[in-house]
């Protein structure tokens, strides 16, 4: 294996020199001929930019096909001149992500000094590659009304992709399912470099580190199946998104947009029309700084939400915090088990589990004692004074009262969610010389957020998704284009990413439970570990607060890739690699204070089981059924991630590609130890590219991952 191991990096770092990746790129291509049909070589081929002037250079070959390969996206004029003909003009027309324009021309005989504008428009069927996937252009991200602003919701469009399923940890950043992969498969480029969040819970709610607004981004296509050998790590769809740039001409845009209650149909639940405020507001400015030789592109997004939210419980009604269960005792239902007294039992009767005896008369050989007996000799239903808890008295107080009359519940709350987001993105475009472009990029978004829960003060009752939050993520990314001649082409990129996410209970910073009593429920002043355990009612809604809070989790990943283009006769060859660091920091107990559960077994019929007792009841007597506590403790991990490919387009016939790819996955390391498994290490280690016709997956015992796949495309 170790053999193996040198043998691969050697291979990286060998041609690491001229690697390329026009994963955000495109390409021109086309054949000249004259009027009779034969080709020209040695034509002039010029494809020039019409927002920066930058122009691409090449020359046709001896059967008139000509190849431009990388071009960055935008819309361009071609030009062709000959000696002996007119000069030929295209466009202009628009370069898209992945695009691969076919251009063919006829020159005219006659001086070169003339010019011949062709104005037929290029076939919007792709034929020059196999891959499905669905373009979506800036025009349509702004035309189109996105809830949110939000433009991943746009790759439902896409054939073969669905919403991911209700519930889902990505379904607020609307995260999709494509083929069936499951959606945090998906692999998000931003630029040309790894934006996908890898964290396994996703506090942030989305599979993605950063989403530009939508004035901010150029365009992003999502492609599903057969994608090249480019693209690693998804199995499901990959998200190519591509951010703005500046011109020659000075450009921007200033918005609000505003939603509010006054136009919303009240909630069935609601008692009254809750409160409802959204503001999304942002401006967007791209200039030339020098021109035609640096070009800026810069944007701002805020959002702000209040919105009242709608949670229907069913909380303990006064009587019954006080022990008085005499509303779910229903003396028409005879168990037809007597107690230990010889009496009638019911169903919803409580009994003193602490006064349980041997019956020969019972079914099940016991038999109960009910907490009292009414004047008539029934069961009361009240647990004395004496038989209450002081705890668990305190406990159930904590429930706000009933407040309403429903059909599975009698409480009604409209707590506030309250939102805020701050995002932008600086982009610098820079021409070097005429071989030379390179750009760079900074993004960042900050997205505080109170999720409330459906109880005010110290009863919490929320969930994983409830608390004080906050999302911070940074994406960074260089890109540097050298043309060597025009069939020579090489790109390296940089890339770096930082996403850290949490999210604390309310209460987190309180020593709610020693303030209370709640023995045994550690606390220290800055673990941010405050609030109730969180207690689970087979009658009453949760109380405490929420398990697995307080999350913080930190993710850092660092890209480097390069990749080299040679045209070679009617080969178009790219091969390249990268090599991925990624860090992880989570801090996330299940139960850094605990669980308990009560239920119906210490107050129910022993002759009888199932007919009576009461979760609440059960707290209130100081009997518990179950619980668990996990202690506190922060993991820190870290793997390496290598990918080399090969592809070759040959424009024979029907278009052909061969295609390979490799991909090393490097053991999940810990500082204390190391993490194990013959596999993928989590769901986002798929495998190897698009839908391989061919695929090898193995695990060392190491263990490390490597994985091969190979496509043939006619």
């Amino acid at each position: 294996m170790k053999i193996a191991n040198l043998c691969f990096f050697a291979l990286l770092f060998a041609g690491s020199s001229m690697l390329l990746a026009q994963i955000d790129t495109a390409t021109v291509a086309g054949r000249v001929t004259d009027p009779t049909g034969a080709t020209i070589s040695q034509a002039e081929i010029t494809v020039t930019n019409v927002d920066t002037n930058f122009v691409y250079h090449a020359k046709s070959s001896a059967n008139g096909e000509w190849t431009i390969s990388p071009v960055h996206i935008g819309t361009y004029r071609l030009a062709v001149s000959a000696s002996g003909f007119n000069q030929a003009l295209a466009g202009p027309f628009t370069l898209s992500v992945q695009q691969r324009q076919q251009l063919d021309l006829t020159l005219r005989t006659g001086a070169v000094s003339s010019s011949v504008e062709v104005t037929d428009s290029a076939p919007m069927l792709e034929t020059a590659t196999s891959e499905r996937s669905q373009l979506i252009d800036s025009e349509t991200m702004r035309t189109l009304p996105l809830n949110g602003r939000n433009p991943v919701q746009l790759a439902q469009l896409t054939a073969g992709v669905t919403i991911s399923e209700p519930g889902a940890r990505d379904e607020q950043g609307f995260g999709f399912s494509a083929n069936g992969a499951r959606s945090l498969q998906n692999n998000f480029l931003l630029d040309g470099v790894d934006n996908n969040s890898n964290l396994p819970d996703l506090l942030n709610e989305a599979n993605y580190v950063v989403m530009p607004s939508v004035d901010a981004l150029q365009e992003f296509r999502v492609e599903t199946d057969s994608y090249s050998a480019e693209f690693g790590r998804a199995t499901g769809a990959v998200v190519n998104a591509t951010t703005k740039s500046g011109s020659n001409h000075v450009h921007g845009v200033v918005y609000e947009f505003l939603r509010n209650q006054t136009f919303d149909a009240q909630n069935y639940f609601d008692q009254t029309k809750p409160p409802y405020h959204q503001n999304q507001f942002g401006a967007t400015v791209g200039l030339p700084i020098v021109h035609n030789k640096v070009f800026l592109f810069a944007d701002y997004e805020g959002l702000r939400v209040s919105q009242g939210q709608t949670d229907t419980s069913l909380v303990p009604t006064a009587l019954q915090r006080a022990g008085d269960f005499s509303s779910q005792l229903d003396l028409t239902s005879n168990t037809g088990v007597a107690d230990c007294n010889g009496r009638a039992t019911y169903a919803g009767e409580l009994f003193d589990t602490k006064q349980t005896q041997v019956s020969a008369a019972s079914p099940t050989g016991y038999c109960g004692v009910p907490f009292g007996y009414a004047a008539d000799g029934t069961p009361s239903n009240v647990i004395p004074r004496a038989s209450i808890d002081a705890l668990g008295l305190k406990l159930a107080a904590l429930y706000p009262l009933p407040n309403a009359n429903g059909a599975g519940y009698n409480y009604v709350s409209n707590p506030k969610l309250l939102r805020t987001s701050n995002q932008g993105d600086v982009r610098v475009d820079q021409v070097l010389t005429h071989s030379d472009n390179i750009f760079y990029r900074y993004s960042m978004s900050r997205a505080p957020s109170t999720i409330p829960a459906p109880f005010p003060g110290l009863a919490d009752g929320g969930g994983f998704f409830s608390g004080v939050g906050d999302n911070r993520a940074y994406s960074i990314a260089i890109s540097e284009t050298h043309v060597f001649t025009p069939n020579r082409v090489n790109e390296v990129r940089l890339g770096y990413n930082r996403l850290h996410t949490n999210r604390f209970q309310f209460n987190s910073g309180t020593d709610v439970s020693g303030t209370i009593g709640f023995p045994g429920v550690p606390y220290q002043a800055g673990t941010d570990n405050g609030g109730l355990p969180q207690m689970f009612f087979n009658d009453v809604a949760t109380l405490g607060s929420p398990t697995y809070l307080p999350s913080n989790e930190i993710q850092n990943t660092y890209s480097v890739s390069d990749t080299f283009t040679l045209i070679v006769h009617d080969h178009s060859i790219k091969f390249g690699g990268e090599v991925r660091p990624e860090e992880f920091t989570i801090f996330q107990p299940a139960a850094p204070r605990g669980t308990l559960t009560f239920g119906t077994q210490f107050t129910d019929n022993p002759g009888s089981q199932g007919t009576g007792g009461s979760g609440l009841a059960t707290l209130l007597t100081g009997q518990p059924a179950g619980g668990a506590i996990n202690n506190i403790n922060n993991v820190d991990y870290n793997r390496k991630v290598y990918g080399l490919f090969l592809q070759d387009a040959i424009p024979v016939g029907d278009a052909r590609r061969f295609e390979l790819r490799g991909e090393f996955y490097n053991a999940l390391n810990h500082p204390n130890f190391l993490f194990a498994a013959a596999g993928p290490q989590n769901s986002n280690n798929a495998t190897t590219f698009g839908s391989s016709n061919f695929g090898v997956v193995t695990a060392a015992r190491d263990p490390r991952l490597v994985q091969i796949g190979l496509k043939l495309y006619y």
